[in-house]
C-alpha cells in the first residue's frame, strides 16, 4: 500500500491538521465533562491526560522509529500475522469510529441549539457530513493543505477572542487550584487520556507524510501545543464564567464567543467565530472519515480505502443519530472515553512486544 510522493505531505501540513483535530476538543462538549470531573481544575485534567498518553506515544515511536517508512497497520499485520494485524486494525476503526459518532453528534447539537433552531437535526446531520465527505473525498493531501491555509486564521481567531474577553478574566476563580483534591484529578486525567487518542490512531498516517521525521516533530508539536490550548483555553472559561455555573453551560465555547463584541457598532461578533467554527468542523470531520476509511481499508487489506469514504460518512449518522438527547451523547461520550483509554493505553505496549517477539525469532534465524 504504497503512497506516491505527490501525494504526501509535509511536516507543516501535518502539523496543521493536528491543531485541528485535537485542539477542536476545546469548543465541544469535553471541555464541559471535564469540568463536571474535575470542578475548579477541571482545566489542569488535558495536561495529566497529556503526560498519560505521552508514555504510550514515546513507546509506540519507538517501533516505528525501527520501521522506518511503515505505518501502524503494516507494523501490526508485521508482527501479528493476519489474524492479530485484522484484530488490532478493527479495534482501532472501532474505538475511532464510535467515537467520531459521538463527538459528531454533539457538534450537531450544539449547530441546532446554538445556530438552527428550527432545522431538524438530522438535516443538519445529512449536511456536515456531506461537507466533510466532499472534502474528505480530495484526499489527504488536499485536507492538509486547508488545514495549512487556516490554521494561522485559527489561531488568530482564538487570540482575538481572547484578548476581548480578557478584561472579564478574574483568575482568582481558578481557587482552589485542587478541585476535589489530587488524587481524583491525577485519576480523572488518566481515565480521560483517550481525548488525546489521536495520538495512537494517526501513526497509521506515517507511509502519507514525506519523511518519519516530519511525522514525528508535526505530531508531537501539534500534540502538546493543542494540549496547552485547550487547557489554557478551559482555564479562561472558569475564569469568566466562575464555577459552579460554568457546569450548568452546555457549551462554553459557544457561550464564550456570544459574551464578546467589537464595540458599540458590532455587538454580535459570535456569528463571526460560530461561522468560521463551522467551517473547520468540517475539516476536522473529513480528516475522521478519511481516517475510518484508512483504517478499515487496511483492516480488509485493500488498497481501495477511497470507495469507503461515503460509507463511513453514512455509517457515521447512522450511529450518531442513537442517542435520544445531549444527555445521552454525554453518557456515551464518558463510556467511550473510559474503554479507549484502556486501548490506547495497552496497544503500544502490545505492539513493543510483539515487535520484540518477532525480532527475538529472526535474529535465531
Amino acid at each position: 500500500m504504497n503512497t506516491s510522493m505527490q501525494e504526501k505531505v509535509g511536516g507543516r501540513e501535518f502539523t496543521s491538521i493536528f491543531l485541528i483535530a485535537v485542539g477542536m476538543k476545546l469548543s465541544d462538549i469535553t471541555t464541559t465533562i471535564l469540568f463536571e470531573s474535575g470542578q475548579t481544575a477541571g482545566w489542569m485534567i488535558p495536561l495529566l491526560s497529556l503526560a498519560f498518553m505521552l508514555v504510550a506515544y514515546v513507546v509506540l515511536m519507538s517501533v516505528l522509529k525501527r520501521r522506518a517508512g511503515q505505518g501502524l497497520p503494516e507494523i501490526v499485520f508485521t508482527v501479528g500475522g493476519k489474524f492479530g494485524g485484522g484484530l488490532i486494525c478493527l479495534l482501532l476503526f472501532a474505538a475511532a469510529l464510535l467515537m467520531t459518532a459521538v463527538t459528531s453528534r454533539g457538534y450537531v447539537d450544539i449547530i441546532n441549539v446554538m445556530v438552527y433552531q428550527r432545522s431538524p437535526l438530522y438535516a443538519l446531520y445529512l449536511m456536515l457530513m456531506a461537507a466533510a465527505f466532499y472534502v474528505a473525498s480530495r484526499g489527504f493531501a488536499a485536507i492538509a493543505r486547508v488545514s495549512w491555509m487556516l490554521i494561522f486564521l485559527i489561531e488568530g481567531a482564538i487570540v482575538l477572542l481572547v484578548s476581548i474577553m480578557w478584561e472579564d478574566i478574574d483568575w482568582l476563580r481558578l481557587y482552589p487550584w485542587a478541585g476535589p483534591g489530587v488524587l481524583e484529578i491525577v485519576r480523572t486525567g488518566f481515565m480521560h487520556s483517550a481525548m488525546f487518542g489521536e495520538i495512537i490512531l494517526a501513526t497509521a498516517l506515517v507511509p502519507q507524510v514525506t519523511t518519519f521525521k516530519a511525522f514525528r516533530i508535526g505530531s508531537a508539536v501539534g500534540f502538546i501545543v493543542s494540549s496547552l490550548k485547550i487547557s489554557f483555553l478551559m482555564a479562561v472559561y472558569l475564569s469568566v464564567f466562575d464555577y459552579p455555573e460554568i457546569i450548568h453551560l452546555a457549551y462554553p465555547f459557544q457561550q464564550f464567543t456570544k459574551n464578546t463584541s467589537f464595540g458599540r457598532v458590532f455587538t454580535h461578533a459570535e456569528s463571526f467565530f460560530i461561522g468560521f467554527w463551522l467551517i473547520i468542523s468540517v475539516i476536522y470531520f473529513a480528516f475522521y472519515i478519511y481516517l475510518l476509511a484508512y483504517l478499515f481499508g487496511h483492516a480488509l487489506r485493500t488498497d481501495r480505502y477511497q470507495k469507503l469514504l461515503l460509507p463511513m460518512a453514512g455509517l457515521v449518522v447512522f450511529i450518531g443519530l442513537i442517542p435520544g438527547n445531549t444527555e445521552q451523547v454525554r453518557s456515551y461520550w464518558e463510556l467511550l472515553i473510559s474503554y479507549s483509554t484502556v486501548l490506547y493505553g495497552a496497544l503500544p505496549f502490545v505492539i513493543w512486544l510483539l515487535d520484540w517477539n518477532w525480532r527475538r525469532r529472526h535474529a535465531k534465524t
